[in-house]
């Protein structure tokens, strides 16, 4: 199974790509961690899913919510958990709200 992160939309800008890296560079090297919500997905096929984060200007763990995915409630549930177990870099531009979209490829 494969992750990718697909979107990224910080909520009143910037959208670009130096906005968007220390978000990036929280997440992704837990991918790992993500990959174990896949036991909650019952047909492996492609599965888009989301989360709305609220990430302080100091960084730490975000406020998670608006879990998004055509999947279990526990799929969700595990979704919701990996990423209010992050402890995100400060946002360069202080707080900050983003939807952050992944794919998962069996």
């Amino acid at each position: 199974m494969k992750l990718t992160t697909i979107g990224m939309h910080v909520g009143g800008g910037p959208y670009d790509e130096p906005t968007k890296v220390p978000i990036k560079r929280s997440v992704e090297p837990h991918f790992p961690d993500l990959a174990r919500c896949w036991s909650h997905v019952a047909t492996p096929r492609a599965l888009d899913a989301g989360v709305d984060l609220v990430i302080e200007a100091a960084g730490g763990r975000a406020k998670v919510g608006n879990p998004r995915a055509s999947a279990s409630d526990a799929f969700k549930s595990c979704l919701v958990a990996f990423f209010e177990g992050i402890d995100f870099e400060p946002p360069k531009h202080g707080k900050t709200v983003v939807s952050y979209s992944v794919r998962f490829t069996p």
